[in-house]
């Protein structure tokens, strides 16, 4: 009697211990899930600008990964990715700022729930964190599982208990004195088996089949070990691809120790630095780092300051790279001392773009200022002339209808350069012969060659290539076009041609003046004349040999320029077959 409300007793106390066990295990294995969830999407939400596409299609493999339903809510309650429903089904739930786990993570802290879930129609458990980026929260990470998984389970356990439990009563009213001597050898194995698993061997399980309560609990003891194993393996995957993902990342990344010494540094960053991301760890940063400027900024933080955001030159073998370097302060849980994380980006060609563009603009504007200012002025001039009853000079007309031609070539090029620059268009490739493709080349410039007093030659080897004939034909067309412009007087032009088994050549040559050596690097920039008059006179726009280029790079091939002056000038594209 007494053994039976013992029994009972214990029974109880362990459904709700089991209970508690369960729910506190499963909690934390979803925090778990839910902090590689975090790690896995930090860089995708930090990009400047997000792929929802990549981030719902990543929410779906996450998601059988793990073996739970994931999702990644943005700070505004927007779902960006959701397991349960794929990546065709985010676009129809209902926002989640609502939702309390999810707003207790967006205000930074962790967020467990309880509920029915609407989207799948069941009781759920939710866990979620904050996906944070610096200071900033950039959406939370939430990971579920169905409540009915977790009741069959407790229940399970305590199937497992409460048999156990009736068949050792059952074993003690048949046999106390027995059993007593047959507990003392289980209780040692478990005993040793505790230790080991508390020393990490998580692979130790206790072999004992005794058929009462020692044996149920060492059946506990080895699914705890197993479990433990899993979460334990499933935080190493994470770290393993938090490691990839850092290793691999476009930005430099480093931490410092409170104690000056590097205690991280990722490929990127070393490549910045000009040194192995291995040999810094360890070391004190200012003998691995040697860049005032970036140690300055480095030096600010470590000192406690909070320095801003700011560009920074680094020389490095390769050159001089403007680096833009950011910080901030990383505290971990149980420690006085903090981190410094900071984040490097090489924004060289951020820069060279900047500029490019910059100085584009510069440029279209004074090349369309100079026929506007012309048309205007012998427009009020003809105006002028009809107020006072005069009739007005026809040279006059001449000259703005000249100028509006003009201003027409420089913006077809405009259009034209556009288009060979945009990567949207796709290249509408056909295969054709190589001497035709001369041919119908050298056949638009005949004409003009013949009234310049220019020999045109046109020599290619037999062969057929795929290319986008249209685009092709243009870039040729510019390089004949310059050519018979400024060759000399009564010079040839040679256009020929080879096939091969790696691609197609293309090459232009004239016997003209030539171009300097210092002009040579830049004849393929935008609006750049070597003779800026001659070439205005000529009806030049300063764009053919930048359209060339685009042209030509859009078909993944290559450029030359060789020129020697008294000489001529030789252009050769490259098209890879």
């Amino acid at each position: 009697m007494i053994a039976g409300i013992a029994l009972l007793i214990a029974g109880a106390v362990g459904f709700l211990f089991v209970r508690n066990l369960v729910m506190a295990d499963a909690d934390e294995n979803l925090l778990a899930r839910a902090q590689i969830v975090s790690e896995t999407f930090r860089s995708l939400l930090a990009a400047p600008v997000q792929d929802k596409e990549r981030i719902a299609r990543e929410g779906d493999r996450l998601g059988k990964v793990i073996g739970a339903r994931i999702t990644v809510v943005l700070p505004d309650g927007t779902v960006s990715a959701d397991s349960s429903v794929g990546a065709a089904g985010i676009a129809g739930m209902e926002n989640h700022a609502s939702h309390p786990e999810i707003r207790d993570a967006l205000s930074g802290t962790t967020g467990v729930s309880l509920r029915r879930s609407i989207t799948v129609r069941e009781e759920q458990r939710y866990a979620a964190i904050p996906i944070p980026i610096g200071d900033t929260i950039v959406g939370a990470a939430r990971v579920s599982v169905p409540v009915a998984a977790l009741t069959r389970r407790l229940w399970q356990i305590t199937a497992i208990i409460w048999g156990t439990g009736l068949a050792a009563l059952l074993l003690i009213l048949g046999g106390a004195a027995f059993m007593a001597r047959r507990v003392t050898g289980p209780l040692a194995e478990m005993q040793a088996a505790a230790k080991e698993l508390g020393s990490g061997n998580l692979s130790r399980r206790i072999q004992i089949q005794t058929g009462d309560e020692l044996e149920g609990m060492a059946n506990a003891m080895n699914r705890m070990a197993s479990h433990l194993a899993d979460t334990i393996g499933q935080l190493d995957a994470g770290k393993a691809r938090l490691e990839t993902l850092l290793a691999n990342l476009d930005d430099g990344v480093i931490v410092i120790a409170a104690d000056r010494s590097i205690r991280m540094m990722n490929v990127e960053a070393g490549k910045i630095f000009d040194t192995s991301e291995t040999m810094g760890e360890g070391r004190p940063y200012p003998e691995v780092i040697r860049h005032p400027q970036a140690l300055a900024f480095i030096d600010g933080w470590v000192k406690g300051g909070k320095p801003k955001s700011r560009d920074v030159s680094i020389a490095t073998r390769q050159g001089s790279r403007t680096v833009r370097c950011a910080g901030t302060t990383v505290r971990y849980l149980g420690e006085s001392s903090a981190d410094v994380l900071l984040t490097l980006r090489d924004v060289t060609e951020e820069r060279r773009l900047s500029q490019v563009k910059s100085d584009f603009v510069s440029n279209a504007s004074h090349e369309l200022r100079t026929p506007l200012t012309n048309i205007r002025g012998y427009l009020e001039a003809i105006q002028d002339a009809v107020r006072e009853g005069a009739p007005p000079d026809p040279s006059f007309v001449a000259v703005a209808h000249a100028n509006a031609l003009r201003m027409e070539r420089l913006i077809d090029d405009l259009l034209e350069l556009s288009r060979a620059e945009s990567a949207r268009v796709p290249l509408d490739r056909e295969e054709i012969p190589l001497p035709t493709f001369l041919s119908r080349v050298a056949q638009l410039h005949r004409a003009s060659a013949e009234r310049a007093g220019k020999t045109l030659e046109v020599l290619a080897s037999e062969g057929t290539f795929r290319a986008d004939v249209r685009k092709l034909t243009l870039a040729v067309s510019n390089l004949v076009d310059n050519a018979i412009k400024y060759g000399k007087e009564g010079g040839r032009v040679t256009v020929s041609g080879k096939i091969d088994s790696s691609g197609c050549s293309v090459e232009v040559k004239d016997d003209g003046p030539g171009i300097p050596p210092e002009d040579l690097p830049r004849i393929f920039e935008r609006f750049y004349r070597v003779d800026k008059g001659r070439s205005r006179e000529l009806g030049g726009t300063g764009l053919g040999l930048s359209i060339v280029k685009h042209v030509v790079e859009s078909h993944e091939g290559t450029l030359h320029a060789e020129s020697r002056l008294g000489v001529g000038t030789r252009f050769v594209i490259r098209i890879p077959g």
